[in-house]
């Protein structure tokens, strides 16, 4: 009689999933996720159209759509990679999450050796077979967060109540050689040494991705319940051995420390810059689309600093949509970020286990903390720093790899939604997911 019953419940929870309607089972997970992610993708296609046309009849011969069409193909990829991506169960990415971020570090390693020139940093990998060049960055940003979220779930009835690193004392280690052996191998290495390798892979090129590729892992570990005063130590731990290769780096002239150096100085008017210098020309031009944009803008494709804002599709794409689309625009811009975060954090408290939860948490970190400093760099609160837009910059790399990442969490959205219509009547899904 009960396995009746149980049969007959699931029979009705089945036909009740499949009585919904079609868009909702081709594209599962949180509705208002989509609808953002596509008024994003609209939003870019207009952006970069309108900042590129110029350009575009200069360097390909006339042809004013050249750049939005190669902008197009990748967000229809893109939209496939999401799709696709969606429909993988997140327990696939725990399993691979190690995997992954090795072959992410393998590529990171090649940019040192065959790394394509960009904007005088070789960050790109070019992929002779289509002529196409990816960031390993992108890739290696995606698997940190899954790695990390593993490795939080696992120690979430412990990470509370024992330290992630060892003690600085050198005394310490000789009363206690075999606690902080302990705690070193079973606890630094695992949590925090692939947070390490790949800040410090992405940091010798790109100074402000490796600084939000650490918050968002900071972050992290605070909402997975790490204390505080680990924490702290933690950030003790980085940021003085880090001011100090930065300086020997400077110092030597080694990579783009300096670059990084004299735009801080130039951000905090420490010392007066060449007026005529790159960063100091975009700040200004950023300045003067912002200023002309007034309350609605110009309206679209009536820029007049196109030609005189450098990046305006990428790295001040932000500066360019308040001049065609006024502080109103750059407004409903700023919310459709904060938004995506929002519906994240719904995510993440409808999770009934550890590694769905943090995985959320950190791939939409990681996507709005980016979207925030390319904002605060065009309003010049923040130095300049080269990040893009997410989903709306002009590239195929960081879209690509923004869409797999918003993929994930719609995967997220979409089996906690199924594991609700499934449970049965009074049962939680926490207790579903036991």
């Amino acid at each position: 009689m009960d396995n009746t019953t149980t049969i007959q419940n699931d029979t009705k929870e089945s036909a009740k999933r499949n009585k919904r309607p079609l868009s909702e089972r081709l594209f599962g997970g949180d509705r208002a996720l989509w609808i953002i992610i596509a008024t994003l993708a609209v939003v870019s296609i207009l952006v970069v159209y309108s900042s590129t046309a110029s350009m575009a009849y200069r360097k390909a011969g006339g042809d004013t759509t050249h750049y939005v069409m190669n902008q197009i193909k990748f967000i229809v990829l893109g939209f496939g990679c999401m799709f696709a991506v969606h429909r993988i169960p997140y327990q696939l990415y725990a399993r691979f999450a190690k995997l992954g971020f090795i072959m992410a570090l393998g590529f990171m390693a090649l940019t040192f050796f065959i790394g394509v020139n960009l904007n005088d940093a070789s960050r790109w990998i070019r992929i002779p077979i289509v002529g196409l060049t990816f960031q390993p960055s992108d890739f290696l940003k995606v698997t940190l967060v899954m790695v990390l979220a593993q490795q939080l779930a696992k120690r979430q009835t412990i990470i509370d109540r024992i330290p992630i690193l060892p003690s600085f004392n050198p005394a310490d280690w000789s009363a206690k050689n075999n606690k902080n052996k302990d705690i070193f191998f079973h606890t630094t290495i695992p949590l925090l040494l692939p947070v390490v390798l790949a800040c410090g892979a992405i940091f010798f090129s790109n100074f402000s991705t490796a600084a939000i590729t650490f918050g968002t892992c900071w972050i992290m570990l605070m909402i997975g319940r790490v204390r505080m005063r680990e924490l702290f130590r933690l950030l003790a731990a980085i940021i003085i051995p880090m001011i100090f290769i930065l300086g020997v780096m400077a110092a030597a002239g080694v990579g783009r420390a300096q670059t990084w150096v004299n735009r801080l100085k130039d951000f905090v008017g420490t010392e007066q810059v060449e007026q005529d210098s790159d960063d100091n020309l975009q700040v200004r031009q950023a300045k003067i689309a912002i200023a002309t944009g007034g309350i609605f803008g110009k309206g679209p494709g009536n820029s007049t600093q196109r030609a005189n804002l450098p990046h305006s599709y990428s790295d001040f794409a932000y500066a360019f949509i308040a001049e065609e689309y006024g502080v109103m625009g750059a407004a409903v811009v700023l919310i459709l970020y904060l938004w995506i975060f929002f519906r994240a954090i719904l995510i993440f408290q409808k999770c009934g286990t550890a590694f769905p939860s943090f995985l959320v948490l950190g791939l939409s970190l990681m996507i709005t903390m980016q979207a925030l400093c390319n904002m605060l760099v065009s309003v010049n609160l923040f130095p300049v720093t080269g990040q893009a837009l997410p989903l709306i910059s002009l590239g195929g790399s960081s879209l690509l790899f923004t869409s797999i990442a918003l993929g994930m969490i719609l995967g997220v959205s979409r089996q906690v939604q199924e594991k609700t219509l499934d449970k049965p009547k009074g049962e939680s899904l926490l207790e579903s997911n036991k």
